[in-house]
């Protein structure tokens, strides 16, 4: 009977938790008394009530509380009451017993209609309104009315513990509505909505660090003087607060991606007067024809009260009551907003849908309660191993989702889905009962240019859950039979990669670095190759982007240095050694620039290579990520004495600014440029007119990709001591 009556309570407890859920997207209504009509006629027809009453409630000059009924909701056949004269005015010190008046500053008060006298009894009863339970309702921690929940029944209701907590929740959630109302009316009195809800237009120039060429007038309205700002290069350290400055950051950054779109981000501006306010950030890149990023147009606009609002009513409502996680709907919302954000040019994400095997059987044989306590410990394991910035839900049952987001590769969400199962797998103790017997079996649906919707994502990601439970749980699977295979394929590469570090499967190649008119090798570039044993010889192509995503391009990048500085030392000591040894360097090792220079300076050391002989080989991205994030790896490298190169010159931004703030010893002209150039005069004019300009600025010039004499005699008849690689000037290997 007990169980009966628990379960009847929970089915309650959900079902005045969806009214809720939706009373909460009402409220956020600009028409609020609409709105709050709307959420009575739902409270009403779910808790099977004969009428739901809005009042506000006032205090007189003796210290009484007075009520007045604003909105009510009545069931078929219930007379009105809101245009009773008697009601509208209603003493409630004296009408309620004497302990009830007190509790409804606290709390909540009920009572029968026999523990009423007078006038009061006989007004109630004739009206048929017998069990009250009234709710408060705060705004700004003070009471401003209350919800009145009044059944017809001859017999006393027993309004249960489902019934109370929850409309305490929809109280809040209307003393919110309430706050926000007046503010909005007291805007709208003053006409300050425009005065202070501006819009701010700026544009930026589109090349790191993305100076400010022009900020709207209305920016004063924040305290700061537009004039000062247009021009500065550091303009985000006045007007971005430190605790979103790497947001920012990484947001602009990604607009340097030739595919990236338009975006939107959220963060706190600082005012002149130290504070802050919330803005959303809204830019678009600009690029020319060829696609090379020119601007950066935008408007920030204030969303302070929306985001006040916005996280008051997620935390009334949109939580799962045992585990503390989103609940399914909250998820749904943060899954199209996601999905929406996407389609504007927001990072993509991944849905990963968890079910837990054989938790059927620890409900059986141990109990619901233990069941809960168990949910609320694989709550805390899901939230122990995601980011902050991943959303967790409970959708129902022993069912959980996860909204990965930032996922920029299938294989991302793969290794955080074999992450769960471990830990989901770990054995529990919960109230003295060992649990080995969970695991978990997973569904993963990755966002692709391709999705349909987020609700179609959700199902597939439902489906790609069926098929781990199909194929003998404890397992996950992609949507997908293809990408399945995709991402296996990438994680068995870079295991194997690892693997080949540890087992000498790795060498380097050495391509010669030729001076044009003399013919004189003056340089080599290490390059890396994988002899695997299955694939064959393998180029850096084929295996370097896989490294980079697994994140074991800082190791790997070590090794490369190591053997080339060996490899040096062995030249040298046969008095062979070529006057410069490059090696390229990648964005992962900029980021660890404290590991890359104590690298530098250990290994040189250990092989007694001078660090002038030494020369990295970064490329113009790579550059432009290292401007943006004010990353000095490069600065301090030049200080040892190591040579800075620019790769692939001319494919991205060609900014010369770099040229001067990193110190560059050499340009190496993309073989882009200079494939074709005995048939394309506008591209031998670009070449002639990048060595024009090294030359001014004393930068020696390589050309990489020299395939035939056509394109060696070109690069020879611009009359500069130019050098030259590719397979034209033959390919060495590595001396054993």
């Amino acid at each position: 009977v007990e169980r009966k009556a628990a379960e009847n309570a929970l089915r309650e407890h959900d079902a005045l938790l969806n009214v809720v859920t939706k009373s909460a997207a009402e409220l956020l209504s600009v028409q609020h008394d609409d709105a709050i009509q709307r959420v009575l006629d739902l409270i009403g027809q779910t808790m099977a009530v004969s009428r739901v009453q809005f009042c506000e409630i006032t205090i007189d000059g003796a210290g009484h509380l007075r009520s007045a009924i604003r909105q009510e909701w009545c069931a078929p056949g219930a007379t009105p009451m809101i245009d009773n004269p008697a009601l509208q005015d209603l003493d409630l010190t004296a009408c309620l017993p004497r302990t009830l008046a007190p509790a409804m500053m606290v709390g909540e008060a009920s009572f029968f209609v026999n523990d009423l006298t007078g006038k009061f009894f006989t007004l109630f009863e004739q009206a048929k309104m017998r069990s009250f339970l009234q709710i408060p309702v705060m705004v700004e921690a003070k009471l401003w009315g209350s919800l009145n929940f009044i059944d017809s029944a001859s017999t006393k209701r027993e309004w249960s513990w489902a019934e109370s907590d929850t409309l305490k929740t929809l109280a809040g959630l209307i003393g919110v509505a309430v706050a926000r109302a007046r503010y909005v009316k007291e805007l709208a009195d003053a006409n300050m909505i425009v005065q202070n809800s501006p819009t701010i237009l700026y544009r930026l120039r589109g090349e790191p660090p993305f100076p400010l060429i022009y900020i709207s007038h209305n920016i004063t309205k924040f305290g700061h003087d537009p004039k000062t700002l247009v021009g500065s290069a550091s303009w985000a350290d006045v007007l971005v607060d430190s605790a979103d400055e790497a947001k920012v950051r990484a947001g602009m950054s990604r607009v340097l991606d030739k595919d990236a779109q338009a975006a939107t981000i959220e963060f706190r501006l600082r005012t002149g007067d130290g504070s802050h306010r919330w803005v959303e950030n809204r830019y678009t890149p600009v690029r020319d024809k060829t696609g090379r990023l020119i601007e950066v147009e935008g408007i920030i606009i204030d969303i302070t009260e929306r985001k006040a609002a916005e996280e008051k009513i997620a935390l009334l409502a949109r939580t799962d009551g045992l585990t503390g996680l989103a609940n399914r709907s909250t998820f749904v919302e943060r899954l199209r907003q996601g999905f929406a954000a996407t389609r504007r040019g927001a990072s993509p994400f991944a849905i990963l849908y968890i079910d837990l095997d054989h938790f059927k059987d620890v409900n059986d044989t141990l109990g619901h309660p233990i069941g809960d306590l168990l949910l609320r410990e694989v709550s805390e394991r899901l939230k122990s191993t995601t980011r902050d910035s991943d959303v967790i839900a409970r959708l129902g049952g022993d069912e959980f989702a996860i909204l990965q987001l930032d996922m920029y590769e299938p294989e991302h969400a793969g290794v955080l889905a074999a992450k769960l199962q471990k830990i989901l797998a770990l054995p529990y103790l919960i109230k003295g009962n060992q649990i080995h017997s969970i695991s978990a079996s997973i569904g993963i649906c990755t966002y692709a240019a391709t999705s349909v919707g987020p609700d179609a994502m959700l199902a597939q990601a439902d489906l790609a859950l069926y098929r781990s439970k199909e194929e003998g749980r404890n397992q996950y699977h992609f949507h997908s039979v293809d990408l399945d295979q995709q991402v296996l394929d990438r994680v068995t590469i870079a295991d194997e990669l690892r693997h080949a570090l540890e087992h000498d499967e790795l060498e380097l190649f050495y391509q010669p670095q030729v001076e044009i008119v003399s013919g004189s090798t003056v340089g080599v570039e290490a390059q890396i190759r994988w002899n695997h044993p299955t694939r064959g010889q393998l180029s850096a192509t084929a295996f370097l982007p896989i490294a980079e995503r697994a994140g074991i391009m800082s190791i790997l990048g070590r090794w490369v240095l190591d053997q080339a500085c060996r490899q040096m030392q062995l030249w040298r000591e046969g008095n062979t050694a070529p006057p410069l040894i490059a090696v390229n360097l990648s964005l992962s090792q900029m980021k660890n620039s404290r590991e890359l220079v104590r690298d530098v300076t250990s290994i040189t050391a250990k092989y007694g290579i001078p660090p002038g002989c030494l020369e990295f080989d970064v490329t113009e991205a790579t550059l432009a990520h290292a401007t943006l994030a004010r990353n000095d790896a490069l600065s301090q490298l030049h200080r040892l004495g190591v040579q800075i190169a620019i790769a692939d010159f001319g494919t991205a931004y060609s900014s010369f600014e770099y040229l001067r703030a990193y110190d560059v010893s050499h340009l190496k002209i993309a073989q882009s440029f200079i494939d074709n150039t005995d048939a394309d005069p506008e591209r031998a004019a670009m070449i002639r007119a990048i060595i024009s300009i090294a030359r001014e600025l004393h930068i020696g010039v390589i050309a990489e990709g020299v395939e035939t004499e056509a394109q060696r005699g070109l690069l020879a008849a611009t009359g500069s001591i130019a050098r030259a690689q590719g397979h034209f000037t033959a390919e060495k290997k590595r001396a054993p």
